[in-house]
């Protein structure tokens, strides 16, 4: 039995590698996805969809490409390890506003490509 790699990816990838494909979907600013939250600080980020859920596993997908992936709590909870040492969490029901999230962890990285530390919530927006 083998290591089997996020998305089909054939090697252990580092965040940084895929900061472009993210990027290309998702806005993307000095190291941060999405619009700073209103009512926290830089690291928490918003990113408005119609289909939240959707959106959150479309960026968790391409952002976590390549890394190891553990799956818990009933499937609310993924955990990616990227080569790099980054962390990559996903939950589809977050603690605080019941939003999708994506947490970026970068403190262990030794190639974040210029990712910064940050929780994006995937905020349902029906005006789109």
């Amino acid at each position: 039995m083998g290591v089997y790699y996020k998305g089909g990816a054939t090697y252990y990838r580092s965040i940084g590698q895929n900061v472009l494909v993210a990027s290309k979907s998702y806005q993307y600013n000095n190291g941060y996805f999405g619009t700073k939250s209103p009512s926290t600080g830089s690291k928490t980020r918003n990113i408005l969809s119609v289909n939240n859920l959707e959106t959150a596993q479309d960026f968790y997908n391409k952002i976590a490409l390549g890394g190891t992936e553990v799956i818990f709590n009933s499937k609310n909870l993924n955990i990616t390890t990227m080569s790099d040492g980054t962390i990559i969490s996903m939950r589809k029901t977050s603690h605080s506003d019941g939003t999708p999230v994506v947490e970026i962890n970068i403190s262990n990285s030794t190639h974040s490509g210029g990712i910064k530390q940050q929780k994006i919530h995937f905020i349902k927006d029906g005006g789109k």
